[in-house]
């Protein structure tokens, strides 16, 4: 049976899933908030028209009238009866005129159908505007589909024998357990009669069977009675959940928060009359998020999989809460209009009214025969008792003599550790070095990277301002290495940025001065304690040195030459930043770039 159920499930939520608002449409839809315009205004001025996200337009709750327009290319238009079908009952005020090859818009009368219909006469070759003026004083949402007359009936009576189904089963499902709670006098079967009932009246309310057969001549009682059929479906939801599962607050930490949204679901029925309407529906929708959370909560407590009711039960709510979040989120604007996400909550209602039925009857047999069962064992406890005593005496025994074992081997396993802990220190010491110093290096030269010099220029920048001791930076860049790379590809690239760091390394003193490589064919020098003077004499020798020194690349001599820009940093004016020098610097180089490479240039 259960297998079957799950079966149906997928079956269900598979061909929910195939279907999309929208089919047969080519355009999308525009849409922008009104202000007092006319249709003709809206029509012929430019206005800042905002592209739907989806293709159906969903702005969630809002208090705002909204202009949409749709184009109808030509070249999709075929002669005929053709029909805008709007799948949403309950827009409280919409208006629609189409508009033909840019002459003035004409109003279409809606026909008299539960959803939305207006009739268009269109003819090919022709250019149609569809313009809307909608409100809504619940989630202003437009999944519309242009659809011939004849697919217009067709998936009608589809839509309706869905529903008729879905009716029917709720409506079945209900008579038998208010039968059931006649016979047997169980809260939760009247609690499960309440349950379907807020469904049936959530389903006329929001799909509007209700308004058009069952209120039709009180509009007023429509707008309200959105609200008034989510607050039941709250309170009688949460209710049920909670006696099903029978949570206190022994076994359930939330049990005040959940029985605080089950007050407020029926308090919501209360005051609605007495609430405006977009109020009482924004506050309705809020309240079932907290409905689903505290649901889930409830289940996570409280259902062991192991018991074949709880089984049918987390069956059967998953697929009804998961609605109800689908569903929840739809109408505040944060997922698309789709059928899926719009009938979802109806077929997880059937399929949850089925299995908690069969779930109920399951609880009532399991509650029956733990009576008899309990009897059973208060016999047999007595003597457990007894047996227990005995055993828990011997027990005791054996644990004094274990746990003196376990102590003495834990404070021979104290000492091991101790000792282990002491050799990885070492050795965790030793592999950070390794680390800091492999991180510091370039991986094409090994020379020092961009982060090493940043670093290091920090601490020159402080050595120069507390010990008064100039130091200069030196940042050096490849003439025309793109031809390098090019004539002789990028691996004797490669070999050439190598050479010229090896190259510069050897006319600079050991073990003072850095070569750091700032990326792609640039390096920066850092040469503490040497004035201007100095550090221009070391920069030409280093720019004669290469230029004057071939170098070896995939087997093939080539000379290069290098641009040089200097900057000396002075005790008397001490950058707060590396990056300042850097930048000075880099502006150095440039200016020996400008005046023709191969010459040093000072910042």
């Amino acid at each position: 049976m259960v297998r079957c159920l799950l079966g149906a499930v997928c079956l269900m939520l598979t061909l929910l899933m195939q279907s999309a608002y929208g089919a047969g449409t080519t355009d999308t839809w525009y849409y922008l908030q009104d202000r007092g315009l006319s249709v003709t205004e809206v029509a012929t001025s430019e206005l800042e028209w905002q592209r739907s996200l989806w293709q159906a337009p969903n702005l969630g709750f809002t208090q705002h009238a909204y202009w949409f327009r749709y184009a109808i290319p030509s070249v999709t238009v075929q002669d005929g009866s053709w029909y805008l079908w709007l799948h949403n009952a309950i827009l409280t005020e919409v208006d629609v005129w189409v508009q033909r090859n840019q002459m003035p818009p004409v109003k279409v009368q809606p026909a008299a159908m539960r959803m939305p219909a207006y009739p268009l006469r269109l003819e090919s070759g022709s250019d149609y505007v569809l313009y809307l003026r909608i409100q809504s004083n619940t989630a202003l949402q437009l999944p519309a589909e242009l659809v011939t007359e004849t697919e217009l009936l067709t998936l009608k009576e589809e839509q309706d024998s869905l529903f008729g189904l879905f009716v029917g089963i709720l409506f079945s499902m209900m008579l038998y357990n208010l039968v059931l709670y006649v016979s047997v006098r169980d809260k939760s079967f009247l609690l499960y009669v309440g349950h379907a009932c807020a469904l049936l009246f959530f389903v006329f309310s929001w799909q509007g069977l209700g308004s058009r057969y069952l209120w039709p001549h009180w509009p007023a009682f429509q707008n309200m009675s959105v609200a008034l059929s989510t607050f039941s479906v709250i309170g009688f939801s949460t209710w049920f959940c909670g006696v099903f599962l029978s949570i206190n607050q022994h076994n359930f930490k939330g049990t005040r928060v959940f029985w605080l949204v089950r007050n407020l679901g029926f308090m919501g029925l209360l005051v609605t009359p007495f609430m405006p309407y977009s109020w009482a529906i924004f506050s309705s929708s809020f309240l079932s998020f907290f409905a689903v959370l505290m649901v889930i909560s409830a289940m996570v407590a409280r259902v062991s999989l192991r018991h074949r009711p709880s089984r049918l039960f987390v069956m059967g709510w998953t697929m009804y809460v998961i609605g109800a979040l689908v569903m929840g989120l739809n109408k505040f604007g944060l997922i698309e209009v789709t059928p899926t996400s719009e009938n979802l909550i109806l077929w997880g209602a059937v399929f949850d009214m089925v299995l908690l039925c069969i779930a109920l009857g399951d609880k009532f047999h399991d509650e029956r025969n733990l009576k008899i069962r309990a009897q059973e064992m208060a016999i047999k406890a007595v003597r457990r008792e007894k047996n227990a005593k005995e055993m828990a005496i011997s027990k005791q025994q054996q644990a004094q003599r274990a746990l003196q074992e376990a102590a003495d081997a834990q404070d021979q396993y104290a000492r091991l550790l101790e000792r282990r802990v002491r050799e990885r220190t070492l050795e965790l010491k030793r592999t950070q070095q390794n680390l800091e110093h492999v991180s510091e290096l370039d991986a094409l030269t090994k020379l020092k990277n961009r982060r090493y010099l940043v670093d290091r220029l920090q601490q020159e920048l402080k050595a120069c301002k507390d010990k008064g001791c100039s130091f200069a930076i030196v940042m050096v860049d490849i003439d025309h290495f793109k031809q390098v790379n090019d004539s002789h590809g990028h691996l004797a690239g490669d070999e050439c940025i190598r050479s010229v760091g090896r190259l510069m390394q050897d006319r600079l003193r050991n073990g003072v001065d850095i070569v750091c490589r700032y990326g792609g064919e640039e390096f920066v020098l850092i040469l503490p304690d040497t004035r201007e003077a100095e550090a221009m004499v070391k920069a030409e020798n280093i720019r004669s040195y290469i230029a004057q020194t071939p170098i070896l690349c995939e087997h093939q001599r080539i000379m290069v030459t290098i641009s040089v820009g200097v900057m000396v940093v002075d005790p008397d004016a001490v950058p707060a930043r590396s990056e300042e020098v850097i930048q000075q610097a880099d502006q150095a180089l440039y200016q020996a770039k400008h005046q023709g490479r191969n010459c040093v240039c000072l910042a």
